[in-house]
């Protein structure tokens, strides 16, 4: 069986105790006459038949070609099994003639639930040759009840036709067809549903509850019992259906009852119908759970359950009630608890008796906590972990639905999953690979969940992904209420967050971080940061994507990928240094298929990430304004095609081309570096957008270095765009003119010296995690932490040269370390006869440049600064030392993705070299102004550390 059964329905006797009269008994010869009694169409012969795909066949599902065949299922629309009735294939029609003989024809229609959600069609009755009834059915939808006079007709035509999409799947149930051809009208039962926000399995006590009655005649009364206890009255609308809410009492007895409704159906018949419900018992008990103490316990705080095998035996809790275990602990074993909770009252997952997080160790399980087909359930404060030497589909915290129903009430925060062996792969098992994650919420496709919060978890080390949402290509509703928010994912061997299935969705102030890497790494296939599917207007924003590895083509930050509905925004976000750069456009198949949906990417920063890519085409399009993109090491790769619109963006990269076909358009964008703007475009802006610090974006959404200046000519150089919302990526308000260009939408801030930490602005040290962040050369040279480790210069540790100690590479490896010189401010304090500068030269030879001291007194004086050149260069004399210097240096050979051969070792040396400048000791040093040049990536001089000491004279130590 595919569904329940009508009761009403599973044959001729139960229709005639339920009304009193005579039924015929089934007749598949010559009709005999039809006057006294009610007649299934099944049992009766027709008149003429035809059908779109073999015979109309009775009381099972259309099949195929022949009749009776094997390919035939019990009658069911949504979920109901009928066991009489008709089954036909658009177009279809069937004609009975009826005599003047029958009162009334009674049916439900609808797609049979054989189709999986596919067809639709268009029912008709044709009475007499008159249009009496005309309804369209989904393959999503439920049963649509038919009931018609038929006092005086000869003949009822029975007809099914296509909708506008053809006749794909549609296979077109009348369930229950049948005639009353007596001297009364009769009345199917009421049906009672619950409304989404109502689970008629858990009723709380003193709660109000939502359900419709359908079935009753045109604005009729409706009455509800609850038990032997009146608990409501409604009136039907104008198709007779009720929405009646009414209170559980607060004295209602826990466990299963019924529900009854009672009220006139068409021809004013009397009706009624009832359904199962059951009233909850809420409960505050706390279940406490030490797998370390030794002995069997009762799950009191004194004699706690002693494993996780306790507590899945246990039976279903009771909403309200938690399940406890002790911190600093570890329990062994799969979580599988059982039991709902309700709103207000849920049943909370948590920790007891300390700090120290319990640890759920799930040994290699599907999933090291897992919570099926329930509701109102809160995991948190747990680490969860599920480890293996065998990589499969696995998760370390999954709550599914796996049922039609909606379940609500997820909530998994506060916990630390990691070293989940999932799946690696996505190019040899796409389905495991999608199927592993740390965190999951996972549907079948039928049923949903409203209200999913996923915060303030940290993830990592996990196979396949950070968090998920996960559901099929195609499903029967979305989920709602979906909130990500303020996780932590690095090291995950996969996506940072996939949203599946959901309503507007929001993920926001969440952090993914050398995704692709970790224990669990990714080993082939596609992923991406953060992205969207088969959802509907998702929103992205404050979120922060970095240095994810290479994959085959995606890799990007962001991604609005297939069967997204509406709008796919991202705004107010940063991503830097990752493999695939900024955002992968897969919303229509990623190859340019059809689509209606309008992306909106505003107000973001890219810092080395200059890729836009995929391709779509249809009336849907790109709105692409007031970003940022900062590129000093990448030129920009524009292979993305399809519609867009880009207007108001401040990109620096030194080259690339954009797309200039004919469906894009450009508009005031400003450009630098290098780059060019398209030949068409209107309103270009070549200048120096004069940001405060470009290129100093660390790992935080904090990066005041893209505030525009004062004087900065972006200000005011943008034009307006409807819709623009209501703030920038700072949270300034927008202009009431015409907009800057950008991220940053305020007034200019003064320029100020700023320390070292806030100048940085180029990646010069990576590693083998992320081969491909930063450069020092145009063709993309860096110097590789491991070779400086070799030579003793490690990164976090400190060095010390000419009596000055430094910290060598405090920010993490693949984020800014050095500043390229280019006239910048330098705040830095202190008096000595010294100051060092640790870093040096790109190009072909040692570069020189004037260093400005600013003392507090007013005066300044100017230092001839000279750097050895990284490949070539040497300590010539005293006032130079050398730092450290790796036997090689790494290189990446194209500026986005590729494959291992893209990254080569190249044998020449990378050096690091200190130089100390006198300065006059009497004298406090205020700040510096660094030598002019270019901050782009170029020959030049690269500072790595800048301090103020005492040595100088005899001079000494240079080095230590």
């Amino acid at each position: 069986m595919r569904g329940r059964t009508r009761p009403i329905l599973a044959g001729a006797a139960a229709l005639a105790v339920l009304s009193g009269l005579a039924v015929s008994a089934p007749a598949y010869a010559a009709n005999p006459p039809l006057a006294g009694a009610v007649h299934y169409a099944s049992d009766l012969e027709w008149q003429s038949m035809t059908n779109g795909w073999g015979p109309v066949e009775r009381d099972w599902s259309n099949g195929g070609q022949a009749a009776g065949d094997a390919n035939r299922f019990k009658l069911t629309i949504g979920g109901v099994v009928y066991e009489k009735g008709l089954g036909a294939h658009a177009p279809s029609s069937v004609v009975y003639a009826l005599d003047g003989q029958c009162r009334q024809f009674l049916s439900d229609v609808g797609v049979d639930a054989g189709q999986n959600g596919k067809g639709r069609v268009d029912f008709k009755v044709l009475v007499d040759g008159v249009e009496r009834f005309a309804a369209a059915r989904k393959g999503t939808d439920g049963a649509l009840p038919v009931n018609l006079d038929l006092q005086g007709a000869q003949r009822i035509e029975l007809r099914v036709e296509a909708g506008p999409e053809g006749n794909g799947n549609d296979h077109a149930d009348w369930a229950g067809a049948r005639f009353n051809c007596t001297d009364a009208y009769v009345a199917d039962p009421l049906r009672i549903a619950g409304d989404p926000a109502t689970n008629l399995g858990a009723l709380v006590p003193g709660a109000p509850a939502t359900v419709t009655v359908r079935g009753l005649a045109p604005l009729a009364e409706v009455s509800l019992e609850l038990g032997d206890a009146a608990v409501a009255t409604g009136t039907a609308d104008a198709q007779g259906v009720a929405a009646v809410t009414f209170v559980v009492p607060a004295d209602a007895p826990g466990g299963a009852t019924t529900l009854r409704a009672s009220g006139a159906a068409l021809f004013d018949v009397a009706a009624e119908g009832e359904t199962a419900v059951s009233v909850v018992t809420i409960s505050d008990r706390s279940w406490y759970v030490d797998c370390e103490a030794g002995a069997p316990g009762d799950g009191s705080e004194e004699a706690p359950f002693d494993s996780i095998a306790a507590v899945n035996e246990h039976g279903a809790f009771q909403p309200g009630e938690r399940i406890l275990f002790k911190s600093g602990t570890t329990c062994v074993g799969a979580l599988t608890p059982t039991g709902s909770g309700v709103a207000g009252h849920p049943i909370t997952v948590a920790s007891y008796g300390g700090d120290a997080m319990p640890t759920i160790d799930g040994a290699g399980a599907v999933a090291a906590v897992r919570i099926t087909n329930a509701s109102h359930w809160t995991v948190t404060g747990l680490h969860v972990v599920n480890p293996s030497d065998t990589p499969t589909r696995r998760v370390g915290i999954l709550y599914e639905n796996t049922s039609t129903t909606q379940h609500a009430g997820v909530v998994i925060s506060g916990n630390h999953v990691e070293d989940v062996a999932g799946w690696r792969n996505k190019a040899t098992n796409g389905a495991g690979f999608a199927q592993s994650a740390g965190i999951m919420v996972r549907t079948e496709g039928k049923g949903a969940f409203d209200g999913i919060t996923i915060v303030d978890n940290e993830v990592n080390d996990t196979a396949g992904g950070g968090v998920k949402i996960s559901a099929p290509d195609y499903t029967d509703r979305y989920n709602t209420q979906v909130v990500i928010a303020r996780n932590l994912m690095h090291q995950v061997g996969g996506d940072g967050i996939v949203m599946h299935n959901s309503d507007g969705g929001l993920v926001e102030h969440n952090t993914a971080l050398d995704l692709g890497a970790g224990k669990h790494p990714y080993e082939g296939g596609n992923f991406a940061g953060m992205w969207s599917y088969n959802s509907k207007n998702p929103v992205f924003q404050f979120n922060v994507v970095g240095n994810s590895t290479t994959s085959v083509y995606d890799s990007t930050a962001w991604d609005c990928d297939m069967r997204i509905v509406g709008t796919c925004l991202y705004q107010y976000n940063y991503s830097f240094g990752n493999a695939g750069g900024f955002y992968l456009n897969c919303v229509s198949n990623c190859g340019g298929g059809a689509t209606t949906t309008t992306v909106v990417l505003r107000y973001n920063v890219a810092q080395d990430d200059c890729r836009l890519g995929g391709s779509s085409s249809g009336t849907g399009k790109h709105l692409i304004y007031n970003n940022t993109f900062y590129c000093p090491s990448r030129v920009f790769l524009d292979d993305m095609k399809g519609p867009r619109e880009m207007r108001n963006n401040l990109i620096v990269a030194p080259g690339g081309a954009m797309n200039a076909a004919s469906n894009v358009a450009y508009q005031t964008n400003a450009w630098f570096g290098g780059i060019q703007p398209p030949a068409a475009e209107t309103g270009s802006v070549l200048a120096d957008p004069q940001l405060v610090a470009g290129g100093s974006g660390q790992r935080t959404l904090d990066v005041p270095g893209y505030r525009l200046a004062e004087g900065s000519p972006l200000l005011g150089a943008g034009t307006p765009v409807a819709g623009a919302g209501d703030r920038d990526y700072f949270g300034n308000g927008l202009p009431a003119g015409a907009p800057n260009i950008g991220a940053d939408q305020g007034a200019g801030v003064p320029r100020v010296a700023l320390p070292f930490e806030q100048l940085v602005n180029q990646t010069s040290v990576a590693s083998a995690v992320n081969p491909r962040n930063g450069a020092v050369t145009a063709d993309r040279r860096t110097i590789p932490e491991e070779g400086l480790a070799e030579a003793g210069l490690v990164t976090g540790q400190q060095l010390t040269a000419f009596g000055v100690t430094l910290p060598w590479h405090a920010t993490p490896v693949g984020t800014p370390d050095t500043v390229k010189a280019a006239g910048q401010e330098l705040a830095i304090s202190g008096s000595g006869r010294t100051l060092v500068v640790v870093g040096f030269a790109t190009g072909d030879a040692d570069a020189s440049g004037t260093i400005t001291v600013h003392y507090t007194n007013g005066k300044s004086e100017e230092l001839e600064l000279t750097l050895p050149n990284w490949r070539t260069g040497e300590a010539v004399d005293e006032n130079t030392v050398l730092v450290a210097r790796s036997a090689w240096q790494r290189r990446h050979t194209q500026p986005y993705i590729g494959g291992a051969s893209t990254v080569q070792r190249i044998d020449e040396t990378a050096s690091v070299f200190a130089v100390q400048l006198p300065l006059n000791p009497t004298r406090t040093v205020e700040s510096i102004t660094l030598p002019g040049g270019s901050a782009l990536v170029d020959s030049g001089l690269n500072l790595m550390g800048v301090g103020i000491g005492r040595p100088l004279p005899g001079t000494g130590p240079g080095k230590g």
